[in-house]
């Protein structure tokens, strides 16, 4: 049981960074941000990329380009390190 649900989040981490590169990639291409795949990515990517957002604005400052969903990737990446470690730990 425990392995399952550690898998599922596994999957669940993979699914948002997919969304993150996706909805990163979107942002090139559809300028709109009241396009309806970009409002569905939206609601699945901003409640992650928002804190990371106002974190990193603080820090890093380089024009235009917004390093967010880099930086989100690495820690959900990290997140993933952890619960793989703790898997190991618990079996």
């Amino acid at each position: 049981m425990i392995r399952f649900l550690f898998g599922l989040a596994d999957k669940a981490i993979s699914f948002v960074e997919f969304c993150i590169i996706v909805d990163a990639i979107l942002s090139w291409v559809i300028v709109d941000p009241y396009n309806k795949y970009r409002r569905i990515l939206g609601t699945i990517v901003n409640p992650i990329l928002d804190p990371v957002r106002r974190v990193a604005s603080r820090y890093i400052r380089i024009g235009f380009i917004d390093f967010s969903p880099m930086i989100a990737i690495i820690l959900l990446e990290v997140l993933r390190w952890l619960l793989r470690l703790l898997l190991i730990i618990l079996i």
